[in-house]
């Protein structure tokens, strides 16, 4: 008899007729989503690292899941994609949902993947610039968060052209942003500025738990990059959260540098839409009611290439979008926030870089709803400002001349992904056993239509004609 072994199609480890299981489906989810934040020494409030975490945490993780609250991911990825998303597809967030259905069960807990680990080691190697902060003991009280910006002379007698940019926090658990900028007026000596959001200078990086460092792209044509200015100080602006106080920190920044004189296509960072801070003009935002917000900036002069943008209110914001009208009235879709969360913000960045072209329009909108909630009892006038409670309405935009090409450079380097699980297929791969389509194990059947279920994760779908 002539044997036929016929492959159907590749499909998803999620077996038809089979309900998901912790080890196989959901625990990927967990390791690859929850666990930069949700793991012992993390600072989220609760360890999603065991069995027995998830199942007593079960019924918060569908709510937090299908609400979209967690993970946290700002940006609306129906108007615009980013590099480094840490977002839950909707069969990720149905298998979660039909595990705690089925009453989550285990599985075999010999196809769980490998426990991610976390350190504070550099993922580069020895830094050519570290800059740490002086032990800082967050001041954040059981009701309120500490936000303090720490100003270090560079040290530097020679401007210098940085490659990559890496945070590790001193103390995970407490970290839970840091803005980096580069003041090129910075002070000679270490200043600490308390009750403040934003660091003076030009913003180049923004860590968040999870976040990869950035590495700008390289090849043989250009070089991408920022520069360090002799004399300058390296600013950052950390947060530290409610409940935190009295506990001890010391962030260090590494920066990476290209050889001495290389030449760079150099990353510039702009306030493209400013309001309420110099040189525009103040505004202000009544009690007791939601204020819309606009601003335009341009025509722009050149065409230019943009690498990431950072949306940024304070705590009475309720939402943002920014995009810009080209010429030939095209739109371009540069980030919207459907709901601000002040807590939870960022610079994202591009994919690819994104061509914007010379004569476009910039637009932003946003609101405030200044009306009273159980954060905000008692409204009162609120003005533009730099100190928490006051109010900003700002995208800063990092970006450069464009050169033709510029839109089809991958910005996203895959090695510095957050995910830690890799579904797939290899070929050092082993068959664990067979299934039928109704997902009830079989072994060396022939005729028909069957499942192979392989260590990897991965499945493969054969009839095999005997």
């Amino acid at each position: 008899m002539k044997r036929i072994l016929i492959f159907l199609v590749f499909i998803s480890s999620y077996v038809f007729g089979q309900s998901p299981n912790y080890s196989e489906d959901i625990a990927p989810i967990i390791y690859n989503k929850c666990l930069q934040c949700h793991h012992t020494g993390g600072i989220g409030p609760l360890s999603l690292e065991t069995y027995p975490n998830a199942v007593s945490n079960a019924g918060l993780i569908q709510h937090v899941v299908s609400t979209g609250e967690m993970p946290p991911w700002p940006p609306d990825t129906t108007y615009q994609r980013f590099a480094y998303e840490n977002i839950l597809s909707i069969d990720e967030i149905a298998k979660i949902t039909d595990w705690i259905t089925a009453g989550v069960p285990l599985g075999d807990t010999n196809l769980l993947p490998q426990m991610p680990t976390f350190s504070n080691n550099s993922s580069f190697g020895p830094a050519d610039l570290e800059i740490q902060i002086p032990t800082y003991s967050s001041t954040a009280t059981s009701n309120s968060d500490d936000y303090v910006c720490i100003s270090i002379p560079s040290g530097l007698l020679q401007d210098r052209q940085v490659r990559a940019i890496e945070v590790i926090p001193g103390n995970i658990e407490i970290v839970h942003h840091v803005l980096v900028a580069i003041n090129e007026f910075g002070s000679p000596s270490t200043t600490i500025t308390p009750n403040c959001m934003a660091p003076m200078g030009d913003q180049v990086y923004t860590y968040a738990p999870g976040s990869p460092p950035i590495e700008f792209p390289a090849d043989s044509l250009n070089k991408f990059g920022i520069e360090i200015p002799a004399n300058s100080s390296i600013a950052l602006g950390l947060h530290y959260p409610e409940g935190t106080f009295g506990q001890l920190d010391s962030t260090k920044v590494k920066f990476y540098f290209y050889p001495q004189n290389t030449s760079i296509r150099e990353i510039y960072t702009e306030y493209l839409i400013n309001e309420g801070l110099p040189p525009d003009p103040p505004f202000s935002i009544p009690p007791n009611q939601i204020t819309q917000m606009s601003s335009t900036y341009g025509p722009i002069i050149n065409d230019i290439s943009v690498m990431s943008i950072f949306p940024h209110m304070h705590l009475l914001g309720k939402d943002m979008e920014c995009f810009a009208v080209t010429p030939t009235n095209d739109t371009i879709n540069l980030v919207r926030i459907n709901k601000w969360d002040f807590e939870w913000q960022g610079a994202y960045l591009y994919k690819k870089f994104l061509k914007i072209p010379a004569g476009s329009i910039i637009y932003a909108f946003g609101s405030y709803d200044n009306t009273a909630s159980i954060t905000n009892p008692n409204p009162v006038l609120v003005q533009s400002g730099l100190n928490t409670d006051d109010e900003m309405f700002v995208f800063i935009f990092q970006f450069l001349d464009y050169q033709n090409g510029d839109e089809n450079i991958v910005l996203e380097n895959t090695s510095l992904s957050t995910s830690i699980f890799d579904n797939t297929i290899g070929f050092s791969r082993k068959l664990i056993y067979e299934t039928n389509l109704l997902g009830q194990k079989i072994k060396n059947r022939k005729n028909m239509p069957k499942l192979m279920i392989y260590n990897d994760g991965s499945v493969e779908k054969r009839v095999v004609i005997d």
